[in-house]
């Protein structure tokens, strides 16, 4: 066990000889060594003693709240794996250093676009693959030539995207009733879908950052804004059209349908029964998307101290 997720209310949890336990009305004390843990991730008020987080941040465990009504009242309490002084230093100066920090933009929005098109590749042959393959290909080679500054490359980068979305929006059933992509409130269950698996990896590439001595809340792509670790946002933008294509597979295999779902106050949100199918798969595809973050931050961390040896 590396996750552990907390998905019943009234649970307290503490600490007691390297152990986490969890107390529930009507149920026996269950202990969990810490060594055991990576992540522990609560979805409903839990209480929660003090020096239980005291010991997990010593253990390097991370601590989520996840608020499926209002997604932005979710927070994380994150272990500080790691802290480097000079790499951070090397992080800061890129960040003011305008020319490069966009072209490590650039390079970025690339990436991503290679691996929509890899992954779109991948797909039976249809209209609608096709067209979303050429425009992720056109703008790939748009960007090795005629971009030069954020703004431009911010739209090329959202008119593939909505591309992207189409495609994605031709593999699912219309029942589902997914038009586009809209975050607050998400009005149907893809859309639902989306918000609550991207912020679970939001909260892993944040942790990837700090293992590798990064500082999340300094980026180069998404630019450093209230309440967002913007580095977290850059590791994770290669990774989004995989996660896109995940949760659409969870939706055209049958994993998941309507029935999981409630719509309440124009929200959709996931049922009990419905949360408790989609962390069994989401923890199933957590290892690779979990490398692939690391893979990301620990390019960057070399690139920080390449220039601090230059």
């Amino acid at each position: 066990m590396s996750t552990l997720v907390i998905d019943h209310r009234d649970v307290a949890l503490d600490y007691e000889l390297e152990c986490l336990l969890i107390r529930q009305k009507h149920h026996p004390v269950r202990s969990i060594p810490l060594h055991q843990l990576q992540r522990i991730l609560c979805m409903h008020n839990t209480q929660i003693s003090t020096r239980l987080i005291g010991h997990c941040q010593k253990a390097g465990i991370d601590f989520i709240v996840l608020n499926s009504r209002y997604s932005e009242y979710s927070f994380a309490v994150h272990a500080n794996h790691q802290l480097q002084a000079g790499r951070r230093l090397q992080q800061y100066q890129l960040t003011v250093d305008r020319p490069q920090s966009f072209e490590l933009a650039r390079r970025l929005v690339r990436h991503k676009l290679a691996v929509s098109y890899r992954l779109l590749a991948r797909q039976p042959t249809s209209a609608g693959s096709t067209h979303a393959q050429k425009i992720q290909r056109q703008i790939y080679h748009t960007l090795r030539i005629n971009c030069d500054d954020m703004a431009t490359l911010r739209g090329l980068e959202g008119y593939a995207q909505r591309a992207l979305y189409q495609y994605w929006q031709s593999c699912i059933p219309s029942a589902l009733g997914f038009r586009q992509r809209q975050r607050r409130p998400p009005p149907d269950p893809v859309n639902a879908l989306l918000s609550l698996t991207f912020t679970l990896v939001y909260h892993e590439a944040i942790r990837q950052s700090l293992r590798h001595g990064l500082d999340p809340w300094l980026g180069f792509y998404h630019q450093p804004a209230a309440g967002r670790r913007s580095l977290a946002c850059d590791l994770m933008e290669p990774l989004r059209p995989l996660v896109e294509y995940w949760v659409m597979r969870c939706f055209a295999d049958g994993e998941l349908d309507r029935r999981h779902f409630a719509l309440q106050h124009g929200q959709s949100m996931l049922g009990k029964e419905g949360r408790s199918h989609y962390y069994q798969l989401w923890y199933q595809s957590l290892p690779d998307w979990s490398r692939k973050l690391g893979k990301y931050a620990r390019l960057l961390a070399r690139y920080c101290d390449a220039r601090a040896a230059a």
